[in-house]
């Protein structure tokens, strides 16, 4: 394979089994499968990985009084975070498996679990939030949608964190496995998130973009991370077709921690007028 003509792999999402991302349907196959909204792959980190970063910046909007709402909660671990601090957290999901699971590990009565469709009306009072943050989740305050703007106390804080993709050179090592980014990639979620703001009748307080460094530790886990949320004839089809060649590229542009790739996420904050 030469560096001028690299191969080009299977692409699973031209397969008629592949399920798009963020879907009813992936988000209930991860249910199924795991139980949660949980990473399979192996990889390690350089600190702070973007999770971190933006539960620091959820805990300096918190007090002892604070209720907050997780809109799009999945199995609740990140919810359970902020239990010790404040005075309510209800997290909220769609798919019954996630908040199955959440219920399971909860043992804070601060800590609430709910299924509830985001899209629909919320079952919550007037002016009853302080914090309502998504991670990877329902954004509640797009053009032209209050109950986002009903349920938040004037004054409280919008919160989200998006993945904007996975780049750092992995998408150039594995073309057709993964489809390359534009030059302008970073620029344009940037640009997405100042629309998002713009329109959601918010206060903007602050817009980041955090660039996370993994290392993934095998040529496997490159396909699981491609792979994440679909099924297993799906699976089955692209280990078949890609982990020899996905092998060979791996262990030579490896590090001795693993293959590095950058993970761009987005961080929104705005304050309710």
């Amino acid at each position: 394979m030469s560096e001028r003509n690299p191969k080009l792999l299977f692409d699973p999402m031209k397969h008629p089994e592949w399920i798009p991302p963020q879907t009813a349907i992936w988000y209930t196959n991860l249910a199924l499968e795991t139980g949660g909204y949980k990473y399979p792959w192996k990889s390690e980190f350089e600190e702070p990985r973007a999770e971190m970063i933006f539960a620091n910046k959820i805990s300096s909007y918190l007090s002892n009084s604070s209720r907050v709402l997780d809109v799009g909660c999945g199995h609740g671990e990140f919810t359970t975070a902020f239990a010790h601090k404040v005075k309510e957290v209800i997290g909220i999901d769609l798919i019954e498996g996630f908040i199955s699971s959440a219920k399971k590990r909860n043992t804070n009565d601060s800590i609430n679990f709910i299924v509830v469709d985001a899209d629909q009306k919320l079952p919550f009072p007037d002016d009853h939030f302080d914090v309502v943050y998504t991670k990877k989740g329902p954004w509640l305050y797009h053009k032209g949608i209050d109950e986002g703007h009903r349920v938040i106390k004037s004054g409280g804080i919008a919160m989200g964190l998006y993945h904007g993709g996975t780049d750092g050179g992995l998408r150039k090592l594995f073309p057709g496995l993964y489809t390359p980014f534009r030059d302008d990639h970073v620029e344009i979620i940037k640009i997405e998130c100042e629309r998002k703001l713009f329109e959601s009748s918010l206060e903007k307080v602050e817009i980041q973009i955090i660039e996370e460094v993994e290392y993934l530790s095998s040529p496997e886990d490159v396909l699981i991370k491609k792979c994440f949320g679909q099924n297993e004839k799906l699976k089955e089809i692209v280990w078949r077709e890609c982990l020899n060649d996905v092998e060979e590229i791996f262990y030579k542009n490896a590090t001795p921690k693993g293959l590095k790739v950058i993970n761009y996420h987005s961080l929104m904050i705005g304050k309710a007028i």
